[in-house]
């Protein structure tokens, strides 16, 4: 049975085969599962990627998990609000300056940033799946094909995780010389 779902399933089962379940796949918290004395001590942590339709109303940009919640997988999350933030400065910083933002502004941010959000937020999914299949089934996860074969060139190696680290597509700000760098802090001198 795949993970969604199972929670419901074993809940109806009974708290002793939810320890029973623990202990099965994490043996080494066999002495800790009498702690969970009744259902009130467990939570359920629904893991998900989600992407909003549209990223910005007149006036509002929502970037980062506001925008698109990414999964703990290969913890790229921050690098993604990272890049959204990079790619809003990119687009609005002359529209700041002259104060005047447009929704197409905002439009072209989401249009720079969802597809390559979407296809990491893939990524997570097939990659999550992998896992919980192992898990399910006792038997290792294994990479796909082409991975495994990346993995063993030396040349190619280090790819997978230059890509979960900068992104397939390395954002970079195009004026870095006219961030104000360091900011100021409120209240400082």
């Amino acid at each position: 049975m795949s993970g969604r779902g199972r929670f419901r399933e074993l809940r109806a089962e009974g708290l002793e085969t939810f320890r029973e379940s623990i202990v099965a796949v994490l043996p080494w918290l066999a002495d800790r599962v009498a702690l969970l004395a009744d259902w009130s001590t467990t939570n359920l942590l629904s893991v998900e990627g989600s992407q909003l339709t549209r990223w910005y109303l007149p006036g509002l940009l929502l970037i980062g998990d506001a925008a698109h919640v990414m999964l703990p997988v290969a913890g790229v999350g921050i690098n993604c609000a990272i890049a959204d933030a990079v790619e809003a400065v990119n687009v609005l910083a002359e529209p700041l300056r002259a104060g005047c933002v447009r929704d197409s502004d905002l439009a072209e941010i989401q249009k720079r940033r969802e597809r390559i959000t979407r296809t990491i937020q893939t990524w997570q999914t097939r990659i999550q799946e992998g896992m919980l299949h192992a898990l399910e089934t006792g038997q290792p996860a294994r990479p796909p094909l082409p991975l495994r074969v990346i993995l063993r060139v030396p040349g190619l190696r280090n790819l997978p995780g230059r890509g979960a680290a900068f992104g397939v597509r390395r954002v970079r700000l195009q004026r870095p010389e006219e961030v104000p760098y360091p900011m100021p802090i409120s209240g400082s001198a």
